[in-house]
C-alpha cells in the first residue's frame, strides 16, 4: 500500500511567513519600536471594529492583539526585515555585476515588492 509522505518544509519558512505578515502590517513603521506597536494596535482596533478575529484570518496572527507579545514582535521584526534587506541588497549587488536574464528578474520581482513596503 502506498502512503503519501508530505514533503518537510524548508527550515525557517513558518517564521519567515509570520515576519512578512507583521511587516506588511506595520510597513515602514517596523524600524522604530513605537511606531510599530502603535501600527499593530491599530490593525488590531480596526479588526476588532470589524467584528474579526485575527487569528481566524490567518493563523500568524494570533499574538497580533497580545499587548506583552506586540513588542517582541516589533524587535524581532525590525532585526529580521533589516537582515533581509542587507541579504538581499548583496544578492542583487551580485547580479547587477552581470548580465541579467528575464528570469533573474521574475525570480527577484517578489522579493522586490515585499522589501519596497519595508
Amino acid at each position: 500500500r502506498a502512503v503519501k509522505r508530505q514533503a518537510a518544509s524548508p527550515q525557517g519558512t513558518q517564521d519567515e511567513e509570520e515576519v512578512r505578515l507583521f511587516a506588511l502590517i506595520v510597513g515602514k513603521d517596523y524600524n522604530s519600536q513605537q511606531a510599530c506597536k502603535e501600527r499593530l494596535k491599530k490593525h488590531c482596533d480596526e479588526l476588532n471594529d470589524a467584528n474579526l478575529n485575527a487569528e481566524e484570518i490567518h493563523g500568524k496572527l494570533k499574538d497580533l492583539c497580545n499587548n506583552q507579545k506586540q513588542e517582541n514582535k516589533c524587535q524581532t521584526l525590525k532585526s529580521k526585515v533589516k537582515n533581509e534587506c542587507d541579504t538581499f541588497k548583496t544578492a542583487l549587488e551580485l547580479l547587477v555585476a552581470k548580465s541579467i536574464q528575464d528570469d533573474e528578474c521574475t525570480k527577484n520581482e517578489r522579493q522586490c515588492l515585499f522589501l519596497e513596503g519595508a
